[in-house]
């Protein structure tokens, strides 16, 4: 056996004791990748069960009547992971419009923009219970109503919710609001509401 034929031979040996090392798996690689922040946009239908009706008064002397509850919201916004156990917490903003109001000689809404804080647990595959507070943004109505909304001031409002999974980046999202404005001349006005709608999340 030659001198080169030795060395070529004593690497191979090397190597081939070496390569139960290499092929272990590394501490690095045993931990999970960290969960992403997961971006999200949902759109939903509210309403109220019950007849929650108020009577606003706009500036030309004219009273407007019908429900604080809304009809159609929108939002977008992120979840942040809080705990490996799925728990995470929901940040959104969103534009929410009631349905028109009547006695105003035209067409008037109240629009308002709610910024919410969740958290949402995991109960298996598909459903999820989330919970927390709101906010609603600059309450304006439209048409004569314009500076109606000049005397009405929004509550921090409780948010209740469930979600579930109809699709890898689809749910299902159900909730209710207890909401409240006061009013500058005193008294709470209900605005307290229920909502149906689907939330895509990535």
């Amino acid at each position: 056996m030659t001198r080169r034929t030795a060395r070529t031979l004593a690497l191979g040996l090397a190597l081939a004791a070496a390569a139960p090392a290499f092929a272990a798996e590394s501490p690095a690689d045993g931990d999970s990748a960290p969960a992403a922040i997961r971006p999200l946009v949902g759109v939903m239908l509210t309403g109220t069960i019950g007849d929650n009706k108020v009577g606003v008064a706009n500036p030309d002397g004219s009273v407007a009547t019908g429900s604080l509850s809304g009809r159609y919201e929108a939002l977008a916004g992120a979840e942040f992971p809080i705990d490996p156990n799925g728990l995470a917490l929901r940040l959104t903003a969103g534009i929410h419009v009631s349905a028109a109001f009547t006695g105003a000689g035209s067409s008037e809404h109240l629009t308002r923009f709610p910024l919410e804080a969740t958290l949402w647990y995991p109960f298996g595959d598909r459903l999820r219970l989330g919970g927390g507070v709101r906010y609603a943004l600059r309450a304006r109505f439209s048409g004569p109503g314009k500076k109606t909304s000049d005397g009405l001031n929004a509550t921090p409002s409780l948010v209740m919710g469930v979600g579930y999974r109809l699709m890898p980046h689809l749910l299902l999202d159900m909730r209710y609001v207890y909401e409240r404005y006061e009013r500058a001349s005193g008294g709470d006005l209900e605005a307290s509401h229920w909502g149906l709608g689907l939330t895509a999340i990535y």
